[in-house]
């Protein structure tokens, strides 16, 4: 099952990319929607009877806390002589991750227009980096880990660079990305060729080095700065996050979606499935735990006045998802359990909601020009209907209770006001940012006296556009009111 979730995609997005243009959507949808149809009889057919994964108070226990007990493993030799194994499970941590990826897979294919320039190549590409993301999920050997890692970069480069938007210098947010990305990835090779070596185990199967002895505790603090630092950019953690808004400025819709709504869900996971698990001790015994959370404290609040500064819509969404990534970073490093299952729940929340977001930005500067929050005004009544499901995504980015975005903040906060009360005072900082930034970006575009426009009426969404964001919304309603279909899995 799980070889399929990331195998279709990839074999779909190979044949896709030469394919005619009125034959590449369809295809895509078909590739998206299978995928989607195997994630989700993976999570409803999940086993939540049993623990599946070891306490975070036991990582500093000597010996060893027990492997995670994963399920739908797949295991087969692929590099024997060292130890390579292909090998796949998913637990309650990565579960949902890989549905997420496989949900918002299917809207960007959705939302990519039939105009799109070079479409079969466009959408070819999307599904060559869904495919990568979703080995990152599952991939429980680290040399498989790595691959999966790297793999969803190359599309990602080709869509940044051959689809670029409002660059001076076509190109560049692309070669930044990745300038990032691979100084990240090659110290994060080192990291896992030296924890193969380190542990005396020989092998890169993640749950066999879980059971072993580990290293002395300095050599544990090097291998925590090779991999914290990798996956840091990734997320991104303040101060490695400068690649974001430009990548996200440049990036076209279609590929914001899944491109900000799991890529950097990537980072984050691994800080759950590698850094914590693999090196206990520079976490625990040395406060790294505190000085990550503070990156990420900074980041909540340094993202937060970042978006309030600006005035175009969609940088606005590109700075707030550096704020909203930190409180994911600072759940983590919390080291407990309502810190945990609030971070992953957020990462499935913030991917749902900056996809209708960056989604509703691009159709309302399609529709007015623009995309200046001070040049529109006045637009709720030529555009109900975008009015109302703007607002109520507006009210799920700021953490309205009701809407899914609420329950993840709260077991955030909730776990860092045990790690440490100050620390949780000075994030609330960027809890009264994220009202005043959304809310001004939203009445802003929409109430106020509004300016001369030229050009007729304005054309509200259209049944199609309706369709794409109905299945988000939905699900701001449903995880915000039942959070627990996702967290009884961690549990």
């Amino acid at each position: 099952m799980l070889t399929l979730i990331w195998l279709i995609p990839l074999v779909g997005g190979a044949i896709v990319c030469f394919l005619p243009r009125p034959a590449a959507k369809p295809v895509a949808l078909a590739v998206t929607l299978v995928t989607l149809i195997l994630s989700a009889y993976v999570a409803a057919t999940f086993n939540t009877s049993t623990e599946t994964y070891y306490s975070l108070h036991q990582l500093g226990a000597l010996p060893p806390a027990p492997p995670p007990q994963m399920q739908f493993i797949q295991q087969v030799d692929w590099i024997p002589q060292y130890h390579i194994s292909y090998l796949l499970g998913v637990d309650g941590i990565s579960l949902w991750l890989v549905v997420l990826n496989s949900f918002l897979g299917l809207v960007a294919v959705l939302a990519t227009p039939q105009r799109m320039g070079r479409l079969s190549l466009f959408l070819g590409l999307l599904l060559l980096m869904q495919a990568g993301m979703s080995g990152v999920f599952m991939a429980l050997d680290l040399i498989l880990f790595y691959v999966f890692w790297e793999a969803m970069l190359i599309p990602a480069y080709f869509l940044l660079w051959l689809w670029s938007e409002g660059e001076e210098r076509p190109g560049r947010a692309a070669i930044k990305f990745v300038l990032y990305t691979l100084v990240g990835s090659l110290l994060l090779l080192v990291g896992f060729i030296a924890e193969y070596v380190a542990t005396g185990q020989r092998s890169f199967d993640l749950p066999a080095l879980l059971s072993a002895p580990r290293p002395d505790t300095g050599i544990q603090f090097g291998l925590f700065i090779l991999m914290a630092f990798a996956f840091a950019i990734k997320v991104p953690v303040f101060p490695f996050h400068s690649w974001l808004p430009d990548a996200y400025m440049a990036a076209p819709t279609p590929m914001l979606i899944t491109f900000a709504g799991v890529m950097g869900k990537t980072g984050a996971y691994a800080f759950l499935r590698f850094v914590l698990p693999l090196l206990p001790h520079p976490v625990l015994w040395w406060d790294w735990n505190i000085a990550l959370a503070i990156l990420a404290a900074a980041g909540i609040i340094y993202g937060g006045f970042l978006a309030l500064a600006q005035t175009d819509m969609k940088a606005i969404v590109a700075y707030s998802s550096i704020s909203h990534m930190g409180f994911i970073v600072l759940g983590i490093f919390a080291l407990n359990a309502q810190g945990a299952q609030g971070a992953v729940l957020q990462m499935v929340n913030h991917g749902i909601i900056i996809a209708a977001l960056f989604l509703l930005v691009a159709w309302l500067a399609a529709r007015t020009g623009t995309r200046d929050r001070d040049a529109l005004r006045g637009l709720a009544p030529k555009l109900p209907i975008l009015t109302g499901v703007f607002l109520v995504v507006t009210l799920a980015a700021l953490g309205l209770p009701g809407l899914n975005s609420f329950a993840g903040e709260f077991m955030t906060m909730l776990g860092a006001w045990q790690a440490s009360a100050s620390l949780a005072a000075a994030v609330a900082v960027g809890l009264i940012l994220t009202p005043v930034y959304m809310l001004r970006m939203f009445q802003g575009a929409f109430y106020g006296p509004a300016p001369a426009r030229d050009g007729g009426s304005l054309v509200d969404l259209a049944v199609g556009e309706i369709g794409v964001l109905a299945p988000l919304v939905i699900l701001m309603f449903v995880l915000g009111l039942f959070p627990y279909v996702i967290t009884r899995a961690m549990n």
